[in-house]
Protein backbone atom coordinates (compact mmCIF):
# COMPACT_ATOMS: atom_id res chain seq x y z
CA UNK A 1 0.00 0.00 0.00
CA UNK A 2 1.34 3.09 -1.04
CA UNK A 3 1.51 6.40 1.04
CA UNK A 4 -1.41 8.63 -0.56
CA UNK A 5 -3.54 5.47 -0.51
CA UNK A 6 -3.10 5.22 3.41
CA UNK A 7 -4.07 8.33 3.55
CA UNK A 8 -6.91 8.34 1.37
CA UNK A 9 -8.08 5.14 3.25
CA UNK A 10 -8.08 6.84 6.60
CA UNK A 11 -9.38 9.78 5.80
CA UNK A 12 -6.22 11.49 7.43
CA UNK A 13 -7.09 10.11 10.93
CA UNK A 14 -3.49 9.72 12.08
CA UNK A 15 -3.91 7.22 14.77
CA UNK A 16 -5.62 4.99 12.64
CA UNK A 17 -2.47 4.92 9.90
CA UNK A 18 -0.38 4.32 13.07
CA UNK A 19 -2.00 1.30 14.59
CA UNK A 20 -2.63 -0.21 11.07
CA UNK A 21 -0.15 -3.44 11.32
CA UNK A 22 -0.73 -3.98 6.84
CA UNK A 23 1.47 -0.82 6.57
CA UNK A 24 5.19 -0.63 7.40
CA UNK A 25 6.87 1.61 9.43
CA UNK A 26 8.37 3.35 6.62
CA UNK A 27 4.99 3.78 4.94
CA UNK A 28 3.34 4.86 8.62
CA UNK A 29 6.49 7.33 8.61
CA UNK A 30 5.97 8.88 5.35
CA UNK A 31 2.32 9.13 5.80
CA UNK A 32 2.28 10.67 9.29
CA UNK A 33 4.77 13.07 7.95
CA UNK A 34 2.86 14.37 5.30
CA UNK A 35 0.09 14.93 7.75
CA UNK A 36 2.22 16.68 9.84
CA UNK A 37 3.38 18.90 7.30
CA UNK A 38 -0.26 19.34 6.50
CA UNK A 39 -1.46 20.44 9.61
CA UNK A 40 1.88 22.44 10.19
CA UNK A 41 0.48 24.53 6.82
CA UNK A 42 -3.22 24.68 7.98
CA UNK A 43 -2.24 25.72 11.01
CA UNK A 44 0.28 28.54 9.43
CA UNK A 45 -2.56 29.74 7.33
CA UNK A 46 -4.99 30.39 10.28
CA UNK A 47 -2.14 32.83 12.00
CA UNK A 48 -2.22 34.50 9.12
CA UNK A 49 -6.14 34.46 8.80
CA UNK A 50 -5.92 32.47 5.70
CA UNK A 51 -7.67 29.51 7.51
CA UNK A 52 -10.47 27.72 5.38
CA UNK A 53 -13.66 28.40 5.97
CA UNK A 54 -15.42 25.46 5.22
CA UNK A 55 -16.10 23.11 8.17
CA UNK A 56 -16.23 20.25 6.04
CA UNK A 57 -11.74 21.35 4.93
CA UNK A 58 -11.79 21.65 8.88
CA UNK A 59 -12.78 18.19 10.04
CA UNK A 60 -11.03 16.34 7.67
CA UNK A 61 -7.97 18.10 7.87
CA UNK A 62 -5.81 16.40 10.86
CA UNK A 63 -4.58 18.52 13.95
CA UNK A 64 -0.98 18.68 14.91
CA UNK A 65 -1.30 17.13 18.40
CA UNK A 66 -2.98 14.17 16.67
CA UNK A 67 -0.54 13.80 14.48
CA UNK A 68 2.59 14.03 16.75
CA UNK A 69 0.80 11.56 18.94
CA UNK A 70 0.93 9.33 16.27
CA UNK A 71 4.23 9.89 15.04
CA UNK A 72 5.19 9.17 18.57
CA UNK A 73 3.17 6.05 18.91
CA UNK A 74 5.17 4.48 15.91
CA UNK A 75 8.66 5.78 17.84
CA UNK A 76 9.19 8.90 15.82
CA UNK A 77 9.14 12.14 17.45
CA UNK A 78 7.43 14.69 16.09
CA UNK A 79 9.68 17.72 13.80
CA UNK A 80 9.17 21.21 15.79
CA UNK A 81 9.46 23.62 12.92
CA UNK A 82 10.23 27.29 14.08
CA UNK A 83 7.30 29.92 13.02
CA UNK A 84 8.15 31.90 9.88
Amino acid sequence: MTTKSAVDQWENHPADIAADDTLSQKNKKQALESLEQDAHQLLTASNEGMAPEDDVVLKQEPRLDEVEEALRQIGTPPVHKPAQ
